[in-house]
């Protein structure tokens, strides 16, 4: 697929954008906008730099606190794995012995 322009607009400022999902693109445009007018409206006298940095940090660990859950899912999965290959295993010898 071939990107496609799309035209954001994201704290006041507009941004030709390209992405092969428009949609996508327009989503995580919101989702930074929104962040950044949040910020602004808790901070209103800061700079727009200010606003920017502080906005990806609030993004940054949004996904840091995302992946570790993702990386606990992933864990957790793992084990449960490990446990029914054990338990396989047993049933396995179990069936073995009694055959």
């Amino acid at each position: 697929m071939n990107p496609k322009e799309v035209r954001v607009r994201i704290f006041n400022s507009e941004y030709n954008l390209q992405g092969e999902d428009t949609a996508k693109v327009e989503k995580i445009a919101n989702y930074v906008d929104n962040i950044m007018n949040r910020i602004n409206s808790e901070s209103p006298n800061q700079t727009e730099e200010t606003i920017a940095v502080v906005s990806s940090l609030n993004i940054a660990e949004d996904y840091f606190k995302e992946k570790g859950i993702r990386n606990k899912i992933e864990e957790d999965y793992l084990d449960s794995l490990r446990e029914y290959n054990q338990n396989i295993d047993e049933l396995s010898n179990l069936i073995d012995q009694y055959l």
